[in-house]
């Protein structure tokens, strides 16, 4: 029997990670699927929206009367409250509530682990608890979850790599994409870094930035001041457009300080890219550095530069990778593949 899924999770048009996780399920349902979006909207901070917001879902308890609710934090204190209170209001009504934590803060974790009663109290109600990392399990049990914890991917669109063709990597590394917020966190400035020092032995390398952020103007300016060459800026892409910069790549570079599951690792193994990026959260779980790429241990642009002339110098190297990393994603993290998990753990728990 189907089932009314109603998803609480950011507006669309901002295009964070949560909102276009869920775009990039849409028409696969076989429940129906319903949305409330909440927080911040293009240039309205959330603050303004929070209690709007909030009226609308509970006139959406009470009157579409969902048989669950999605609520979608990230281990961080404003979310957890937020969503706190939107789990507790569908639980007062007797509606099951699933948590999707996304995004992970350590630090508030451990503030959580020293004082967790009333975080227990709460998020116990959850019907269950999904995660992008095995770590965070962990850290879910430590803080007292006893309700079921399972782990789940972030995702790959289906139509993404329709038009992509596996057999067309040759394994010669030309141009380096780094494809992410533009951001300190990201790394960029890291990654801009580490192509300046291979730049220099490897003339023809080229560089492609892909995203928008606060840091997109400091990143250009670095660029100019440095006088670096081939370094191409493309700004936010969408779409089949992102598409297009994957299949021109060679390789992906993302120093991030950390993440849940960053989705643009799994869209580039899509797309046959070795990875070179960080020991982060749920990567942990199933990266294979002898054939996925490199998890680099540190922030310095000397260790990724290092790690990305392995596969400039071994075209051999970068093509297995590519085979590897393309099976591997095709087999595991595809929407289609993503969304019948969660119909299936859907139907199983609250049954």
């Amino acid at each position: 029997m189907k089932k009314n899924i109603l998803i609480i999770s950011p507006h669309p048009k901002l295009l964070g990670g949560v909102a276009n996780h869920y775009l990039g399920l849409n028409n696969l349902w076989d429940n129906t699927i319903k949305y409330e979006y909440y927080g911040k909207r293009e240039n309205i901070p959330a603050y303004i929206t929070f209690f709007y917001d909030l009226i609308k879902y509970i006139l959406k308890l009470i009157f579409k009367r969902p048989d669950v609710v999605i609520i979608n934090p990230s281990l961080r204190r404003y979310q957890i409250i937020r969503d706190g209170l939107y789990l507790l209001l569908a639980k007062i009504l007797m509606i099951d509530v699933i948590t999707f934590i996304h995004g992970w803060d350590e630090k508030y974790a451990r503030i959580i682990i020293k004082k967790p009663s009333l975080f227990k109290f709460v998020y116990n109600k959850s019907t269950f608890i999904y995660v992008l990392s095995s770590s965070f399990k962990e850290q879910l049990l430590e803080m007292g979850i006893t309700c079921p914890i399972l782990l789940t991917t972030t995702k790959v669109d289906d139509k993404l790599i329709k038009d992509f063709n596996i057999n067309e990597r040759t394994g010669k590394v030309t141009n380096i994409l780094f494809l992410a917020r533009i951001e300190k966190e990201k790394g960029i400035l890291i990654a801009i870094n580490a192509f300046i020092i291979l730049k220099t032995k490897y003339d023809w390398l080229t560089l492609t930035i892909v995203g928008s952020g606060g840091l997109l103007n400091e990143a250009k300016e670095f660029v100019n001041k440095k006088n670096i060459k081939d370094v191409n800026f493309t700004g936010p892409l969408h779409g089949m457009d992102v598409a297009k910069e994957y299949s021109k790549s060679d390789i992906y570079v993302l120093p991030t300080y950390g993440e849940g599951m960053p989705t643009s690792v799994l869209e580039a193994m899509a797309f046959g890219l070795p990875i070179i990026t960080r020991p982060v959260g749920g990567l942990n779980d199933f990266f294979d550095t002898k054939k996925m790429g490199s998890l680099v241990a540190d922030l310095a642009p000397e260790s990724f530069a290092f790690e990305l002339e392995k596969y400039i110098l071994d075209s051999e190297k970068t093509k297995n990778s590519a085979l590897f990393n393309h099976q591997y994603a095709i087999n595991r993290f595809l929407a289609s593949s993503v969304v019948n998990k969660i119909e299936t753990d859907i139907e199983f728990y609250l049954n």
